[in-house]
């Protein structure tokens, strides 16, 4: 006949058998839910759309149908990435960040290109020197008006808005303004102020001759600086002006 201490050992281990298997079938009912939960979260439809950012040339409902265009499964399958690039493609817009915000909805921050100068006739450019392809139409002619003009070959945009930035630093500090930089064919300079004086600064060293002209224009030209049409930087040791009626060189230095 088995000792009272020996039920009492049986009956412990029997509840703690019971605990373990309580606690199983809770951890086993947890992850069933759970995956419930998670399945029921992938089903879920996007059920908002929020879209931030100024609209002045970008239409806020373009944007909207073109995100719609682009949901495909359930809310946390969306491809955000997608979203993101899809909307980036679209002119107008420089930049886009796509975000979820549960339980349904997505955020999507937009911002525009602001155009800091023309590129060629008839687009623009940010301040980066990417291309913002314009339609021509009268808003867009209107939106550019006042904008300096930078014209280049195809694939030089960035070149050239690098140099303008350049010389936009050192000619602004003079109270200078550029209304137009060109890089031609030849790979040369040159550029018109916006109180219309010409600038021919040629191939290479354009910062170098850029600052032999200015120590020019302070020590002899700015007081003259209005009887100025053309200033020709294509020398070693100088520059060449051309005044309003006759033209007279500054220096006589041999061309470079």
């Amino acid at each position: 006949m088995k000792s009272r201490e020996e039920k009492t050992g049986k009956f412990a281990a029997l509840a703690v058998i019971l605990r373990v298997l309580a606690v199983t079938a809770g951890v086993v009912a947890v992850i069933y839910f759970a995956g419930l939960w998670i399945k029921e979260q992938l089903d879920r439809p996007v059920s908002s759309v929020k879209i931030n950012g100024e609209f002045n040339r970008v239409v806020r409902q373009e944007v909207a149908e073109h995100i719609y265009q682009s949901i495909s499964g359930g809310f946390v399958e969306v491809d955000l990435r997608r979203i993101q690039t899809r909307l980036e493609d679209l002119p107008w817009i420089d930049s886009a960040k796509v975000a979820r915000s549960w339980p349904g909805g997505l955020e999507v921050t937009v911002i525009e290109h602001k155009p800091i100068a023309r590129w060629g006739e008839g687009d623009a450019l940010n301040h980066r020197g990417e291309v913002i392809v314009l339609s021509g139409s009268a808003d867009d002619e209107v939106l550019l008006q006042g904008l300096p003009q930078l014209i280049g070959m195809n694939g030089m945009e960035h070149n050239v808005m690098a140099q303008y930035h350049a010389l936009t630093k050192v000619l602004g500090e003079r109270g200078l303004a550029i209304a137009r930089l060109e890089k031609d064919l030849s790979r040369s300079w040159s550029l018109v102020l916006a109180d219309g004086v010409e600038i021919n600064i040629g191939r290479d060293q354009v910062m170098d001759r850029i600052g032999r002209f200015l120590i020019v224009f302070e020590a002899q030209l700015q007081q003259r600086w209005a009887e100025l049409s053309y200033i020709d930087l294509r020398y070693f040791n100088g520059v060449a002006v051309k005044w309003r009626e006759t033209e007279k060189p500054v220096d006589t230095a041999s061309k470079g």
